[in-house]
């Protein structure tokens, strides 16, 4: 009868120990891609220009990220400041080299006081009117306690950043009087790569008559559509000069001034324009080199 040694086992083969040993060498080449995409994926956000138009109810809020620099507009009213710097932190951003004020509506300007104590910011760019408001208070005493630098653009004036980005102020002059304070909005536009965004804040037709006034080219690829999509707002004169093929609502669910209005939209249908409402998709992102874009909750 025949015995089998238990002790006794056969030696791997010199293919079985090749396998070996490229299978370990497929897995630690994975694993390093799993560990390096974030970063390779923030690479190349940081090397183009993203425009985020930001959810924050009703109120207005965007931010630009071009290379390492950001740039913020609005922030919502008082109650989202918290929302809009934890978007922001999970945008990479750490550092505002702007922020602009469009004008001193708390829809507006409420959550700015949150993002400049969290992050450094060069410079707070202010319309030439006060307002005797808490929000507005908040904000200039928000200013002076991070030492951040407050200034009221001119037209024609641009700050340049980022890749081969510049967001240039159009409006209003330094002289301009309105009874409205939507009408003291700054209008500034956004050239990246040759794209144009055009951001209006709450101006109306008044203040887009002035500017029209003025000859300046209005031509972009996105509109942030004035006032919520008010129908005091977006003009068909003004939007035959802007001629935006994507136009961006801001605005809450179910607001109480029934935004957007229903007369705004048609005229934007009329003129051509990609409609996107926060209300209905949440944050809106536009990138240049434009590609298909997304929409996301923000943070």
């Amino acid at each position: 009868m025949s015995h089998i040694s238990t002790n006794s086992r056969r030696k791997p083969g010199r293919k079985s120990i090749i396998f070996l040993i490229v299978l370990s060498i497929v897995v630690a080449i994975y694993e390093l891609f799993l560990f390096l995409q974030p970063r390779i994926g923030s690479d190349a956000m940081q090397a183009q220009t993203t425009v985020h138009f930001i959810d924050v109810g009703q109120g207005d809020c965007t931010l630009i990220r071009s290379g390492a620099d950001a740039v913020l507009i609005d922030a919502g009213i008082t109650d989202m400041g918290d929302t809009v710097v934890k978007y922001l932190t999970a945008a990479g951003v750490t550092k505002l080299t702007a922020v602009v004020a469009t004008h001193p509506h708390e829809d507006h300007i409420g959550g700015l006081p949150a993002v400049l104590y969290a992050f450094e910011t060069d410079t707070l760019y202010l319309p030439n009117q006060t307002a005797l408001t808490p929000s507005y208070e908040a904000l200039l005493q928000a200013a002076e306690q991070t030492n951040v630098s407050v200034e009221v653009p001119t037209p024609a004036q641009t700050l340049s950043f980022g890749q081969n980005a510049s967001l240039t102020f159009l409006a209003p002059a330094l002289d301009a009087s309105y009874d409205n304070t939507n009408n003291i909005s700054i209008i500034c536009l956004l050239n990246a790569d040759g794209h144009r965004v055009l951001f209006t804040g709450d101006a109306e037709a008044q203040a887009e008559q002035d500017l029209l006034q003025t000859g300046v080219s209005l031509s972009c690829d996105v509109l942030k559509v004035g006032h919520h999509g008010s129908n005091t707002s977006s003009t068909d004169a003004f939007l035959t000069a802007a001629a935006p093929s994507i136009a961006v609502i801001s605005c809450g669910r179910y607001n109480e001034y029934g935004h957007p209005h229903e007369e705004t939209l048609e005229r934007l249908r009329a003129h051509g324009a990609q409609i996107h409402v926060t209300a209905q998709e949440g944050t809106f992102v536009y990138s240049i080199p434009h590609s298909d874009y997304k929409g996301e909750n923000a943070a």
